[in-house]
């Protein structure tokens, strides 16, 4: 997944667990053989446009709401920088909606709060497509404003993980080191948050222990790690193994890693260039 914030990047359970052991799963017959070639812009949007038409005959499906998330979110990744933030917005309200299908959800929300209906939802996709689009937009404002508002992506996230922590490569679990390792690296969010760089090696090396084929994870321990820690040579180690990994099974979000590695690159060349 993408840095969860600063500017610095899932009742339903039976359904959405089938998630967590294949990505491919569970799709719209229609969608299903254009999914693997999502990361070419036009065919995202085409699967995008089947997905919001089903959900003119479905409103309140969560399953279509969910998957919404998901395309939102990836689309926010190959759009120009001034799209990014409409997608993501896109992607936030669907997942909140599909969080809000569960009327479960939506009452604890509405008697307590949003991070007491998190911690208490078992839709894992659900939560994981909230806290990504959520946690990218607090990336596009203030810092200190975004950490203010950080309870309830972390919230969403420690879910995840309670609930399947390998769910979707492992996401959940790197993005919880970036939270830490960004918290641990701001002088400010550090009098106001707990944070820190062992909790966050922990986490980012979790993620790639347990998901070692998603490249994603190296990528986001390289820019939320090993670029704060300015360690070079985790910074090379880590970059290298996007660059030389394998599509495999995630034809999108490697792809994406790879991509951004090549960025990380030009933007740390100090890190990068010799030895």
């Amino acid at each position: 997944m993408k840095k969860v914030f600063l500017a610095l990047p899932f009742v339903l359970l039976g359904y959405y667990a089938a998630w967590g052991t294949g990505e491919h799963e569970n799709l719209l017959p229609q969608a299903a053989e254009l999914y693997p070639r999502r990361y070419e812009l036009p065919v995202l949007e085409r699967i995008i446009s089947i997905y919001e038409e089903t959900l003119e005959e479905k409103e309140n499906d969560a399953e279509i709401l969910s998957r919404l998330a998901q395309f939102w979110c990836e689309r926010a990744m190959l759009v120009p920088e001034e799209e990014k933030k409409a997608c993501l917005e896109r992607a936030r309200d669907y997942a909140l909606a599909a969080l809000r299908a569960d009327p479960g959800f939506s009452e604890l929300e509405r008697k307590e709060s949003l991070v007491a209906a998190i911690k208490a939802s078992g839709d894992v996709a659900s939560l994981l497509w909230y806290a990504t689009a959520q946690g990218q937009l607090l990336g596009m404002i203030n810092p200190f404003s975004a950490f203010k508002l950080l309870k309830p992506v972390r919230a969403a996230y420690e879910r995840v993980v309670e609930l399947e922590e390998t769910f979707w490569g492992c996401s959940a679990l790197h993005a919880l080191g970036a939270i830490e390792a960004n918290i641990a690296a701001d002088f400010w969010a550090r009098l106001f948050l707990e944070g820190s760089f062992e909790r966050a090696e922990e986490y980012f090396e979790r993620a790639i222990s347990l998901c070692p084929d998603y490249l994603i994870n190296y990528q986001e321990y390289a820019a939320n790690y090993a670029v704060l820690r300015n360690d070079k040579a985790l910074f090379r180690s880590l970059i290298q193994k996007v660059l030389e990994g394998p599509i495999g099974d995630w034809p999108f979000w490697n792809r994406v890693a790879k991509m951004d590695a090549e960025v990380l690159i030009r933007e740390h060349p100090e890190l990068w260039e010799g030895e």
